[in-house]
């Protein structure tokens, strides 16, 4: 359970610090800002990513997510395991139902269907979400608190 934590961590991580990159105007792997909107977004109606704040506050959200994964799994000590395996266990539905919803072709107001994010959202977005929901859940749902016998 150990290497689930870790690799959900870093992962998280990596996009925590891609979010963090394109708040402070990063354009990867885009050319220019309406190519990374219809890219990573695909709100073909929208003329500029969202600024700044609220980006950066995504960007902590995902870290925050990481690291709920690590906790869940006993790996921090001061955190309580418990409340993680909780927090854990959301964060596995949340990711499950957007993976799906994406995988399903739905989306809010049908709004989000720009290429290439339509095609890279059933390719790549949706299903990266099932496996880190998948990987929540497990943690949740098989980890060992660290206090009763150690941590798997």
């Amino acid at each position: 359970m150990r290497a689930i934590a870790i690799v959900l961590f870093l992962v998280l991580s990596a996009i925590a610090a891609l979010h963090a990159y394109w708040a402070f105007g990063g354009l990867w792997p885009a050319e220019d800002e309406k190519a990374l909107i219809n890219t990573v977004i695909g709100a073909p109606h929208l003329d500029h990513m969202p600024g700044t704040g609220p980006t950066l506050v995504v960007a902590a959200l995902i870290f925050l997510a990481g690291l709920v994964a690590l906790a869940a799994n006993g790996s921090l000590p001061f955190a309580p395991q418990g409340l993680a395996r909780i927090g854990a266990f959301g964060a596995g539905l949340i990711f499950v139902a957007r993976g799906i919803a994406g995988l399903a072709g739905l989306s809010i107001f049908k709004i989000w269907i720009a290429e290439p994010f339509a095609t890279l959202n059933v390719q790549f977005y949706s299903p990266l979400c099932v496996a880190i929901g998948a990987g929540f859940l497990v943690l949740a749902l098989t980890g060992r608190n660290a206090a009763y016998g150690g941590s798997s």
